[in-house]
């Protein structure tokens, strides 16, 4: 098997054979576009394995269908996503698994289904900026998956017209009401860092159903 190490800041690619045609044209000084991929040996873990029953049961249980065919199905679309093959879990590597947990994470939040609070505390997964903003518009807490509104981390004033302001530029988190009330009571970057979010940032899209009133946002406090 092919390795790639680092010597001296250089990429080194190791024990790849190469045609004879191929080895020709390096031989001219010009370079041949590869694709790499990288193996990870670490065995899958039996929390995110744990993990990914979990969230298809939770799956099984808001839809009414059979948790294994769930897996089944959600497997199968995480590979034509990723454009991989199937991989048992018990087999599989921890990249594999992070995918699948991101993929099933990812259709909970497009369809709508609600996972428990304390699905995602016990198994410390948090939500990156691409997530957040689509919790934003579904108005999911980015905490607990409870009904949420947005709260702005960059303050636009006490008082403002949210119709006139811009919102434009500014961080802000889709938040439950009792977690919005924590932020504010331990400050916005204590709450961050706490949680380990990923704040999004508000674009023309967000800051037009926001002014429409599609998106409710939290009064400053």
């Amino acid at each position: 098997m092919a390795k790639l190490q680092k010597l001296h800041g250089e990429y080194i690619l190791k024990d790849y054979k190469l045609s004879l045609a191929n080895d020709m044209y390096l031989e001219t000084g010009k370079a041949l576009e590869v694709n790499v991929k990288l193996v990870d040996n670490r065995a899958i873990t039996d929390k995110q394995r744990a993990f990914i029953f979990a969230l298809c049961g939770e799956i099984s249980y808001y839809t009414g269908e059979d948790k294994e065919w769930v897996r089944m199905l959600l497997q199968t679309y995480n590979a034509k996503l990723r454009d991989i093959e199937v991989e048992s879990l018990s087999t599989c590597d921890m990249t594999y698994a992070n995918g699948l947990i991101d993929t099933i994470i990812n259709f909970c939040i497009d369809q709508e289904i609600p996972f428990a609070k304390k699905l995602i505390d016990d198994y410390g997964y948090t939500f990156d900026e691409k997530q957040t903003y689509s919790m934003c518009l579904k108005r999911i807490c980015v905490i607990c998956g409870s009904r949420a509104d947005i709260h702005h981390v960059d303050s636009i004033g006490m008082g403002e017209n949210r119709k006139n302001v811009s919102h434009l530029g500014k961080r802000a988190l889709p938040l439950c009401r009792q977690h919005h009330i924590e932020c504010h009571t331990i400050g916005n970057e204590a709450f961050i860092n706490k949680y380990q979010l990923s704040p999004i940032t508000i674009d023309k899209k967000i800051e037009y159903f926001i002014k429409k009133g599609k998106l409710r946002v939290f009064k400053e406090e």
